[in-house]
């Protein structure tokens, strides 16, 4: 080989390297700089969709985190976190996670199964004595699992003000109250979502796990995963910056916070923040894992996303495990999901397993129709496809209660209004044709038929109302009335004015007519004594 051959060899061997290295450096750069602008288009993109969602439904504040790949990939904080004391909302604002609280419930009752202080398939009564329903043998089929998939048969709904307890004793009232409900159903047999499910899970961690329940899941899941400004107590949410709730009063935004009742805190009251809830989704997303740490063993995340039962919901098969919903997207893919509602919060959580990320999106009111799909649509923008979870009927959200509650006032209003008119118009024909009125009352008997008609209403009212009362009581096991109290202490206040306006205008016009139909009577009365006497 010449010499020249050799120096082309060696140019060659010290080149090629060079190249390359050069030519990776400035590609790599560039593609680092390409993504780092899709990023920001992307962080743009989501920022922008927030903002006009909010203006649009005159939402007070948003906080959104998005996870994937076990990284945060946005979070941020919009809007205020009270119109009657403004601050901004930040990714460390405190807001309550209404039912996404039962994935930490959840999580817990499985931590004490791993160490062996829960046996799933053991009746509920084995760890709480004093549960019992109206029917104690069927109680006796209740098992944890069951209350975990929501197929123990306890109503949902109206019966669910009967979990508001408040003080140390608070379970231990929240079992007591149960002791005259009626199933819905046999244990084990189709799904029906009901707090009373998760509270009762509550309970049974606080009388197994020797500790409270607050101090329990703080011990075994928020300090490990490094859930700091995550809490079950509204006195702390309220030192780490929490966010005032709130609620429609005929249309307009109000600020309004409602009490947090202790027993109903597993179902629906932990307290947390878009940062928090980044490591929350982290966690259930990589198997149990953050920061290369093992915090919650892999198999334990598995069950807690694999379906337990199925149910439909507007013609789509949807399961729940524990704490979680799963389902598919219309391309197939997997879903995992929860929601929740206050009356004056609003919250969001999902998950696509298949690309490892992750939605969380906090909202300090209850105002919206469409706040539900928030989540949903920031995903979308992400995966560049749309995902729609199934939601609640039109009529299920708060702002179509509002709704409803005005046209309910109005119709009040109006009715009111009509009585006032119609009595007036009764005094003024009275009082310009007296003689003939008392002529007539003197010629004919107050026959029956012009009692009763006008006694009709008031009869059928306290008939109505004594009915519900016993049904209620005798069906379902509990007192509508004080049902009804617990809820007006929630409700959105225009719902409970318009509520009490209704049933006050329906019992003066019964009240009324039957009064009318007595003031006949006395008046027929005194013509009779006046004319005996004369």
């Amino acid at each position: 080989m010449s010499d020249i051959s050799k120096y082309r060899l060696i140019l060659m061997a010290v080149l090629v390297p060079m190249t390359a290295v050069v030519s990776g450096l400035y590609w790599g750069s560039w593609w680092k700089e390409a993504s780092a602008q899709t990023d920001g288009t992307l962080q743009s993109d989501i920022s922008s969709f927030i903002s006009e969602r909010m203006a649009v439904e005159n939402i007070p504040g948003v906080a959104v985190v998005v996870v994937q790949d076990a990284k945060v990939i946005y979070l941020e904080g919009f809007g205020t976190a009270s119109l009657k004391d403004p601050s901004p909302v930040t990714p460390q604002t405190v807001f309550d996670l209404a039912s996404c609280s039962k994935s930490f419930t959840a999580l817990a009752v499985l931590l004490l199964r791993d160490d062996g202080l829960v046996d799933l398939d053991l009746p509920v009564s084995h760890y709480l004595p004093d549960f019992k329903t109206a029917d104690p043998e069927t109680a006796e089929e209740i098992t944890v699992r069951y209350l975990l998939h929501h197929t123990s048969g306890l109503p949902g709904t109206f019966a669910e003000p009967l979990a508001f307890h408040s003080g140390d004793d608070a379970m231990d009232k929240l079992v007591a109250s149960l002791d005259r409900v009626h199933l819905n159903r046999a244990p084990g047999l189709l799904f029906e979502y009901s707090n009373l499910n998760y509270s009762l899970l509550g309970a049974v961690i606080d009388e197994v796990s020797g500790v409270s329940f607050e101090e329990y899941l703080e011990q075994r899941v928020f300090v490990p995963l490094g859930m700091m400004r995550t809490t079950m107590i509204p006195s702390e949410a309220d030192v780490m910056d929490r966010a005032d709730g709130h609620q429609l009063l005929f249309g307009h935004v109000v600020t309004r916070n409602i009490p947090v009742y202790r027993s109903v805190v597993p179902a629906g009251w932990v307290m947390s923040t878009a940062e928090d809830m980044g490591k929350w989704l982290i966690v259930q997303l990589s198997g149990g894992r953050i920061d290369g740490r093992q915090v919650v063993p892999s198999e334990t995340i598995m069950e807690l996303h694999t379906p337990g039962v199925s149910y439909e919901q507007k013609g789509e098969e949807v399961g729940y495990g524990m704490g979680w919903f799963i389902g598919l997207s219309d391309a197939d893919l997997s879903l995992v999901w929860h929601g929740g509602d206050t009356s004056n919060f609003a919250a969001d959580m999902v998950m696509v397993p298949e690309h490892q990320l992750g939605v969380a999106v906090l909202v300090n009111s209850q105002n919206s129709s469409r706040v539900h799909s928030l989540a949903p649509d920031v995903a979308s923008l992400i995966l560049g496809q749309e995902l729609v979870l199934p939601t609640a009927p039109w009529w299920g959200s708060w702002r179509s209660a509002d709704t409803m509650a005005i046209a309910a006032a109005a119709t009040s209003v109006a009715a009111f209004i009509a009585l006032v008119v119609y009595f007036w118009w009764r005094w003024r024909r009275f009082r310009l044709w007296r003689t003939a009125y008392l002529r007539t009352m003197r010629r004919r008997t107050l026959r029956i038929w012009r009692m009763a008609l006008p006694l009709t209403p008031l009869v059928l009212l306290a008939t109505a109302v004594t009915a519900i009362w016993v049904v209620v009581w005798l069906l379902f096991g509990f007192n509508l009335f004080r049902v009804l109290m617990r809820f007006g202490s929630f409700a959105p206040p225009g719902v409970w004015i318009a509520g009490w306006m209704t049933f006050g205008v329906i019992s003066i016009w019964a009240l009324a007519l039957a009064g009318q139909t007595l003031f006949r009577y006395w008046i027929r009365h005194r013509v009779r004594r006046l004319r005996s006497q004369s």
